[in-house]
């Protein structure tokens, strides 16, 4: 039986990376070959994917579950401060 204080429900959010990381994948997964996630609307643009997209490229695991999901790691654009002279 689990612990009641390490369940996660829709209405609370968790600090845990891990928490974090798996929710990420679990939305890229669904919206691989055009799914949709629990929090898509009619909106074309799905705010949880795009979170879940910043999340997973900044960890080099996540940049793993983005190839194998064949979904474009998305790119930045550069910076003022970081443009070379």
């Amino acid at each position: 039986m689990s612990s009641p204080h390490c369940l996660v429900t829709v209405m609370e959010e968790s600090d845990r990376a891990v928490d974090r990381f798996d929710s990420a994948r679990r939305t890229a997964q669904q919206h691989a070959n055009g799914g949709t996630c629990f929090n898509c609307t009619d909106s074309k643009i799905c705010t949880q994917y795009t979170w879940a997209l910043e999340e997973l490229s900044r960890h080099p695991g996540g940049l793993d579950v983005l190839k194998k999901l064949k979904i474009a790691v998305p790119v930045e654009a550069p910076t003022e401060e970081g443009q070379q002279r």
